[in-house]
């Protein structure tokens, strides 16, 4: 998986991506936000926001409190989400989240919405994160498509042959390996989501 390709792919797709991917039908986006529970206040990590299809349904689940942090490498992608949402008060930093430099144990959960399979360094990406989150806080990787839809789409192209979900126990054993606790899988024809608890001792 090369970074740069990566990065000038979707800096290319970015203006039509709306139009032209799959993971945005609003109805399935909202029984996925459904499902990720927030404490009141929450701030939240958006992993990889892309141009943030998700953030209005994060948003929705916050109740009008809280904080939202989009992070994405690719520039591109996260100004049309800037556009998306300018007056929401959600900050936006471009960078790789293998290597995004804030202060640890400030977030209460971390987004992962359609995006870990782009992530370059997997376990490297659930490091930081755990680092990021404070101690109770969750990280939800999530997608409104099967782990073997996902996968077969991105073996349709070229630059995306090898962005890939693991299979169910190598993802339990990175989330374990991360530091991660209580993890549980869900994958049917539906969505997936990995749900996993960084624990308070920390």
């Amino acid at each position: 998986m090369d970074k740069r390709i990566s990065r000038q792919y979707f800096n290319k797709a970015a203006t039509h991506w709306d139009e032209t991917a799959r993971n945005n039908d609003p109805v399935k986006m909202q029984a996925m936000a459904e499902r990720l529970v927030f404490p009141t206040g929450a701030r939240v990590l958006d992993a990889g926001t892309g141009t943030g299809v998700f953030e209005p349904y994060i948003r929705s689940r916050l109740n009008g409190s809280g904080r939202i942090t989009c992070v994405d490498f690719a520039l591109r992608m996260l100004e049309i989400a800037l556009k998306k949402n300018e007056n929401e008060g959600i900050e936006y930093v471009c960078a790789e989240i293998e290597a995004v430099g804030f202060t640890g144990g400030v977030f209460d959960a971390a987004v992962c919405y359609s995006t870990f399979p782009h992530f370059h360094d997997k376990l490297l990406a659930l490091e930081n994160i755990f680092y990021l989150l404070k101690g109770g806080g969750k990280a939800f990787i999530c997608h409104t498509a099967s782990r073997d839809e996902i996968n077969a789409i991105h073996h349709k192209i070229s630059d995306l042959r090898d962005h890939l979900i693991p299979e169910e126990n190598a993802m339990r054993e990175m989330l374990a390996a991360a530091g991660f606790g209580e993890v549980s899988i869900t994958d049917n024809a539906g969505y997936y989501l990995a749900e996993a608890k960084k624990p308070f001792t920390y």
